[in-house]
């Protein structure tokens, strides 16, 4: 079989969906019949890191060594995959004229997948107050990414669930 997770480890590898149909996609996802996005980082707009960098190459060059193996005819086995699916996107807090009041809050950042609870900080105004998660407990992820700022995305928001994979093999003819 196999094992994504394992040849990549210790680097974590996420499902996301984003519930946009491929119909409504704008991006390289959309091109194929079954298609896939792979996004590393986080990694600020405009910089290039090595480690980055690096653990891109390797993301790519395990898929194209599993798209080898099923061309070939190789069986893989039967698993589950743990999908984080969007629910909603949070904003950041902003007073009347639009503007940013408050910043992700330190026990949120850099805490990407981790339940939050009711109750749990997500912000921290430039006043000194913590404005906590008043919704179900979701998984944010995507937290404080700066590409998101126009989009007035603070993270987005995530239900966690397992999906059952069933066995695949390329028939030959």
């Amino acid at each position: 079989s196999f094992d994504f997770q394992n040849k990549m480890s210790p680097l974590p590898v996420r499902a996301i969906d984003v519930g946009v149909p491929i119909s409504d996609a704008y991006s390289l996802e959309a091109v194929g019949k079954h298609g896939f996005a792979i996004e590393v980082g986080p990694q600020p707009n405009g910089v290039l890191r090595a480690d980055i960098f690096n653990m891109m190459k390797k993301t790519v060059d395990l898929t194209m060594d599993w798209i080898q193996e099923f061309n070939s005819g190789c069986t893989f086995e039967a698993g589950e995959v743990e999908v984080f699916t969007v629910v909603k996107s949070v904003d950041y807090p902003r007073d009347q004229t639009g503007e940013i009041t408050a910043t992700i809050h330190p026990e949120l950042q850099d805490n990407d997948f981790k339940l939050l609870r009711r109750g749990d900080p997500v912000f921290l105004s430039f006043t000194g107050e913590t404005v906590e998660h008043e919704g179900d407990e979701l998984h944010p992820f995507f937290v404080n990414e700066c590409a998101y700022y126009e989009k007035k995305i603070a993270f987005h928001l995530g239900q966690k669930t397992t999906f059952k994979l069933p066995p695949v093999c390329m028939k030959k003819n």
